[in-house]
């Protein structure tokens, strides 16, 4: 019995090994050339369900609702993408050529009168300490001087890269557009089509498998739209109690670095609250501390329970799953890591229940 258990076990740990190595590969080499029409399958089948439940209410095929829940939903999307995408542009328009002009006039000043402080401090205990402190002082001006120039270039070639990239964003976003449209048309032959091409004895278990995965990141994304649209209110009545101006553009800007994994707010937020310490600019220093906090507190209790209730899982278990994924595979593993494990205790439930 010791021996069969240890066969099972071992069958069991090479098919599930298999199965991780093959999602891995997939994602390594596969995922982004296929990338748009897997979006565009993710939208038709997201419209697939509402075009059946229009159809019939209506008494119309398939594919005239379909079509319209289709045009509609990029219409919506595309709004959105334009209003967000003006408003960060306003705000950076504002912010960022101020950078050089801060830098020369509140922050080299402010360096200079603490270093010349402390200096004439050290000078009644020992003077020798004054010429350390000259040396100091030199090489932070260069760091800072050299920082802002790199800062200067990496902005440059951001800029650059994105208009070298663009050409390529447009066609994935036209090939995604048009693969929806044909894929909402045709979806039931084409799901048809899809099992058609597996062996019997399969088609049943890859349905099952498409249709839980398929749920589970429509929950998860879900999730995450709901953390964003939280983490964008905070920011947006943080910013306006602070009268940060273009309160509403940098909240948004910052809701979707939010949405990143592991930038966060902090990569805006603790270096906003610093320079405005520098700044003496208290109260708005510690406003956006507190904001941050907060905002760290809330993000920590939230994405755990509402992403592990969607998935079905444990809190602890989704936070675990969700590290481990970003390590291993960066934002797909993010995403991947707890739909897999999700996935994994749907069917062992499922098998104990007909057992």
């Amino acid at each position: 019995m010791g021996i069969e258990r240890k066969k099972t076990f071992l069958i069991q740990a090479a098919y599930y090994g298999s199965l991780v190595l093959i999602a891995g590969v997939f994602c390594k080499y596969l995922l982004s050339p296929l990338s748009p029409f897997i979006a565009g399958f993710v939208i038709a089948w997201f419209l697939h369900k509402p075009a059946k439940i229009l159809g019939k209410k209506l008494h119309l095929f398939t594919r005239i609702p379909a079509m319209i829940l289709t045009i509609a939903f990029y219409i919506i999307f595309f709004a959105a993408i334009l209003i967000a995408g003006l408003q960060i542009i306003s705000a950076l328009e504002h912010f960022v050529p101020q950078i050089p002009a801060l830098y020369t006039r509140l922050i080299v000043p402010f360096i200079t009168e603490t270093f010349e402080t402390i200096e004439m401090h050290l000078q009644e205990y020992d003077p020798s300490v004054v010429s350390v402190f000259d040396r100091i002082a030199r090489e932070l001006f260069a760091y800072l001087e050299k920082l802002i120039g790199s800062l200067s270039v990496s902005a440059v070639r951001l800029v650059s890269s994105v208009v070298t990239g663009l050409p390529t964003v447009i066609l994935s976003v036209i090939v995604t557009v048009v693969s929806t449209f044909f894929i909402s048309l045709d979806y039931d032959h084409i799901v048809g089509f899809m099992k058609n091409c597996l062996p019997r004895s399969m088609q049943s278990t890859v349905s099952e498998t498409i249709t839980t995965g398929l749920d589970s990141i429509r929950k998860v994304l879900g999730s995450y739209i709901l953390i964003m649209m939280l983490s964008f209110a905070e920011l947006s009545v943080g910013f306006l109690l602070l009268n940060v101006p273009y309160a509403v553009g940098i909240a948004l800007l910052v809701a979707v670095i939010d949405i990143m994994p592991i930038l966060g707010t902090g990569l805006v937020l603790i270096p906003w609250a610093l320079i405005a310490a520098v700044l003496r600019k208290f109260r708005m220093a510690i406003g956006i501390a507190f904001l941050y906090i907060f905002m760290l507190a809330v993000r920590n209790v939230v994405e755990p329970r509402l992403v592990g209730k969607q998935m079905g899982l444990h809190p602890l278990v989704t936070l675990i799953s969700m590290f481990v994924g970003l390590q291993l595979f960066g934002i797909v593993g993010l995403f991947g890591f707890p739909i897999t494990l999700s996935l994994y205790l749907k069917f062992r439930n499922n098998q104990k229940a007909s057992a």
